[in-house]
Formats: structure tokens, C-alpha cells, sequence
């Protein structure tokens, strides 16, 4: 986008001014022509300076050219601009801009009409650009423009996401002597309803319970179970955040949950991406086309905020209640716990990815907490992440996991 930078003005010119009105003043009390004359010349170099910087401030202006190629997470941020205008009249232009949190860059441009800024390993987030300015010197040293430039646009760094071919919950967690529990997931053809029997119809449709209440032959009337039936909810709890911007819970929590989207996803089983917000925030996630992209945009924006619904989103009546598969990315497990193991009972299958939010923090590592122990105990496959881990092993399941 192209801005058009407004004119702080000169900040040597108006010295140089005050200078020639000097010098002519003290000319005039001693009768000094000489002297009178390098007034006169300090003044016309004033006037000319002015409308220097008026010809090069009106004909400026810079665009922040658009990333040819999504940013993610740990690698460099490159970040372009173009200067039109009157560039030839400049002998040194900087470039002052702020990038969100990581505060004011600085670029020389020179005489350039395109400039680069590299930041190295730029964490996940949403980057605000500007407002900045552009210092510009003219040829002779004389004066400085100062012009404003305006905040325009922003640019998305996104996590990093682990490929996974094995997910934790594909095995089930751990029953009776370390064995695992299968995970049973509901597919191909569920009851819907009942309906008359059709002249033709294999007699082994027929419900008799119904048909003998009836009076009448009355068959199942079955449909499709629904594909996109697995949901992803990440919970962004400010308070439950532990370490630093790029480093911390929320980030792993970011990068676990574009992970088992990511893989739902590679093997055609829609997902649904939910960012638990106070609005929550949706995204159906198919396949790894448009719709993934925009999913990960989402994640990349992700920030702590107060008052998350998890709770409500996980009741036996919230919004995901309808959901056959749903996992939960949290760092509090003890709000989700009954929830979960009610949804177990009810023949649903859930998931719990626990981020040990202490160790990002420099903390010992939590260990086996009754949520977990009943969640464990329900069936349910839960794993903990922990500071320093590896995250793709423990989300397929390689890394020992703190439960049981």
C-alpha cells in the first residue's frame, strides 16, 4: 500500500534563518557590506532550502510492498518498501518505521527507489506497520525533511506446524496393564429416524419394535455420518499463559493445534478449528487448500485474552456438543475434566492435549493431576506438553506421557 508521508518540515532551515536575520542585524549596527552580504547569501540559502523541502515532501511517497511468500515463525521477516518520487534530490533518506511490538527499524535508503528490512527469527504474531517517518537530507547538507508516515496494514507471521503422520489419539489411552483402549469412532451409515416400509426394501431395515407398535412394517431410515466430525479447541486463556513472546504455552499450544488440524485434514477427515475466544472463532478446515490458509492466518493472530468461554464451549449444551470427535488443546485440564469424561460415557470421543504451562515458565513439571487420572480412567488419550519437549513426538504419541 502506498502512503504519502506528511511534511514535518525542515528542521535546519529555520536556524539558518534566524542566522541570516543575525548577521544582517549586526551588519546593519556595524555598517559591514561584507558582512551584510554573507547575511543576504545566508538568507537566500534559507529561502532555497524552504522550497527544497516543499518540492521534495509534496512529489515523495513510499509504498510497503506485500510478502511474496507467508512468513512462519524462526525465520527471517523480510519486509520491502518503494520510494517514488524526487529521490535524486536527496543525498541520504532513512527510513524509521515501527513493526508492532518489536518497536522502530531503521533502513537507509539512499538514493534507492526499493529497500529491504530483515528481521531474524521473527516470533508468531500480527504486526502492525508504522506510523514511521523518512529522514531526507539535501545535497549540500543544508537542511533535513521530517516527514510523517501514517500506520497502514499488517503483516501475519505464522507457527510453525509439526507434520504428523501418527496422532496420541489414534491408539487410544492406556487401559488395565498398560494396554491400550481403542479409540471408537463413529462412521459410515447412523440412524436417523423411521419411516414405511417400501414395497422392495431388504426386510433386515425393518425396526420391529416400532412396526409391532404400529401395526405396520416401519424400516431405520438411516444417513451419512458427517465427515468434518473432529473439532480442534484451543483454548487462549490470558491467565494461563507461562514465558516469553515465540517461547511460550500459548505459542506450543498454537503449533499443537495447527498440527492436528493440519493432519485431519491430510487425511480427509474435515476439521473444525475453534479459537475459544469470548466470540469463538470457527474455521472449517477440509482440506489443505484455502480454507487451511485461512486457518492458519487465524492462528497466527492468536493472543491471551481474559474471560475465555471453555467451560461453556465443552458443556453437555455448548456449541461442540454435536461434534463425535472433539480435542482440546488447554493448559487447564481441570476446567474441561468433566466435561470430557461425560462426553466418554456418552460415546463420544474425546481428546485432551494438556500444555504444562509451569515448565515454559522455568518450573518443575506438574505431574499426574486427578483431571488427568480421571480422564485417563474414562478412556479418553491425553497428552502433556512440557517447555523443551519435542512436540511432534508427543502429539503422535512417541514421547511417555505423565498420566497413568
Amino acid at each position: 500500500m502506498r502512503e504519502t508521508p506528511r511534511s514535518g518540515g525542515g528542521k535546519v532551515v529555520g536556524g539558518m534563518g534566524v542566522l541570516a536575520i543575525a548577521v544582517l542585524v549586526s551588519a546593519w549596527a556595524v555598517g559591514a557590506t561584507a558582512l551584510a552580504i554573507l547575511g543576504v547569501g545566508l538568507g537566500l540559502a534559507a529561502v532555497l532550502a524552504r522550497a527544497w523541502t516543499r518540492l521534495v515532501g509534496r512529489g515523495l511517497s513510499i509504498e510497503r510492498l506485500p510478502a511474496t511468500a507467508p512468513t512462519v515463525e524462526g525465520e527471517p521477516l523480510r519486509l520491502e518498501f518503494a520510494l517514488h518520487g524526487r529521490t535524486w534530490l536527496a543525498a541520504r533518506i532513512e527510513l524509521r518505521d515501527r513493526v508492532g511490538p518489536l518497536g522502530e527499524q531503521r533502513v537507509a535508503l539512499g538514493r534507492d527507489i526499493r529497500a529491504e528490512l530483515v528481521l531474524d527469527r521473527a516470533p508468531r504474531g500480527r504486526y502492525l506497520l508504522g506510523p514511521g517517518r523518512l529522514l531526507i537530507d539535501d545535497p549540500l547538507g543544508l537542511s533535513q525533511v521530517d516527514l510523517e508516515i501514517p500506520a497502514a496494514g499488517t503483516i501475519l507471521v505464522r507457527p510453525r506446524v509439526p507434520q504428523l503422520g501418527l496422532l496420541f489419539s489414534d491408539a487410544g489411552s492406556r487401559g488395565e496393564g498398560g494396554r491400550r483402549q481403542p479409540v471408537r469412532r463413529p462412521s459410515g451409515l447412523e440412524p436417523h429416524g423411521v419411516r414405511e416400509y417400501v414395497e422392495g426394501e431388504p426386510l433386515r431395515a425393518v425396526h420391529w419394535a416400532t412396526s409391532a407398535r404400529r401395526g405396520q412394517l416401519m424400516v431405520r431410515e438411516l444417513e451419512d455420518a458427517p465427515r468434518d466430525s473432529v473439532a480442534v479447541l484451543l483454548d487462549v486463556e490470558r491467565s494461563a499463559i507461562a514465558g516469553p513472546p515465540g517461547d511460550s504455552s500459548l505459542d506450543d499450544a498454537v503449533r499443537a493445534a495447527a498440527g492436528l488440524v493440519r493432519a485431519h485434514a491430510a487425511r480427509s477427515r474435515g476439521a473444525l478449528l475453534v479459537i475459544g475466544t469470548p466470540a469463538p472463532d470457527v474455521h472449517r478446515v477440509r482440506t489443505l487448500g484455502a480454507e487451511w490458509e485461512r486457518a492458519l492466518d487465524a492462528l497466527a493472530a492468536v493472543e491471551g485474552v481474559d474471560g475465555t468461554p471453555l467451560t461453556s464451549l465443552v458443556a453437555p449444551r455448548g456449541i461442540l456438543a454435536t461434534v463425535a470427535e472433539l480435542v482440546v488443546v488447554t493448559a487447564r485440564p481441570e476446567q474441561v475434566a468433566e466435561a470430557l469424561v461425560a462426553r466418554a460415557a456418552g460415546g463420544r470421543v474425546p481428546a485432551l492435549v494438556a500444555v504444562d504451562a509451569p515448565t515454559y515458565a522455568g518450573r518443575p513439571a506438574t505431574g499426574s493431576t486427578p483431571a488427568l487420572l480421571r480422564l485417563a480412567a474414562a478412556g479418553a488419550p491425553v497428552v502433556v506438553l512440557r517447555h523443551g519437549v519435542d512436540l511432534e513426538g508427543s502429539l503422535a504419541g512417541l514421547e511417555e506421557r505423565a498420566v497413568g
